[in-house]
């Protein structure tokens, strides 16, 4: 089960790298097995394999570096998880990450923080926004397609700029040492 919805025209962009974020994902698997997914090591790697999908697409990204910021105070460095430009747009993130249980996703307060770390990451004039990677688990056994239905449909009542999501058959016995199980990934993109 997949999905992507851009609800702001000057993100459409992205379009083709957040199709390509899938790819990366089913290759990850590919290679290292059915019992690794990238999703679950955090924000870092989750920021990677996005990375890597904008390069597939022909935009260009760079990852983790200092960027100026404006400041009351005067200019000031920052620091950004991720830019991802083509010829005529760039986005600025700040991305995070959280783990919620699977009927449990309140990521309102989290999706307000992810934005509000953002704005001070480029100048006013520069896109920016928080991205928010959401990795739901269950405890005990795998999510069903209709858990996972409702999952989606939770994730749409949030307000986003983007929201993305990626829920692999593959993935739904994808467990950890304390019984969690994690079937997939969601990213919301959302502008300060």
């Amino acid at each position: 089960m997949q999905g992507l919805i851009i609800n702001n025209p000057r993100l459409e962009f992205l379009r083709p790298a957040l199709e390509r974020w899938v790819d990366c994902i089913d290759r990850f698997n590919q290679v290292q097995g059915d019992n690794e997914a990238p999703y679950w090591h955090g924000a870092a790697a989750n920021v990677g394999m996005l990375a890597a999908a904008a390069w597939q697409a022909e935009l260009v990204a760079l990852e983790q570096y200092q960027s100026k910021k404006q400041r009351d105070e005067g200019e000031r460095e920052g620091r950004c998880d991720l830019s991802i430009s083509n010829a005529e747009e760039s986005i600025h993130l700040r991305a995070s990450q959280r783990w919620p249980r699977i009927a449990r996703l309140d990521l309102n307060a989290a999706l307000q923080e992810a934005t509000a770390l953002a704005k001070p990451i480029a100048y006013p004039s520069q896109l920016k926004a928080g991205a928010l990677f959401i990795s739901p688990w269950k405890a005990g056994q795998h999510a069903s397609p209709e858990e996972l239905q409702d999952l989606v449909d939770d994730l749409q009542k949030h307000t986003a700029c983007v929201l993305a999501w990626y829920f692999p058959y593959a993935y739904r016995k994808l467990h950890n040492e304390l019984g969690q199980y994690f079937p997939g990934v969601a990213l919301m993109v959302k502008q300060g």
